[in-house]
């Protein structure tokens, strides 16, 4: 059974990739977290928080076009959870 890692994302990113990788970690929409570190870094510790999970984060790796625009197409509400996993199994067979 593969386990999920907690990494920096390479497609969904805005600076760093931590949010986009946070996001793709626990499943929920990436502004959430983009809006959580920006009312941190108003209470003051945010971007330092940032800046040390950019560093500690290993780079995840990158998804294939096919998958990105996949994830979009759920995210968008246009696909099923269950298609969106039928055609990421789909495309890492083919790999």
């Amino acid at each position: 059974m593969a386990t999920a890692r907690l990494t920096r994302s390479e497609t969904d990113h805005k600076i760093g990739g931590v949010c986009g990788g946070i996001a793709a970690y626990f499943g929920i929409d990436p502004t959430l977290v983009r809006v959580g570190f920006v009312i941190a870094a108003v209470m003051g510790w945010g971007i330092l928080a940032y800046i040390i999970l950019w560093i500690a984060l290993p780079a995840g790796p990158p998804s294939t076009p096919a998958i990105r625009v996949a994830e979009e197409r759920y995210a968008r509400g246009e696909i099923s959870a269950e298609e969106l996993a039928r055609i990421k199994a789909d495309l890492e067979h083919q790999a």
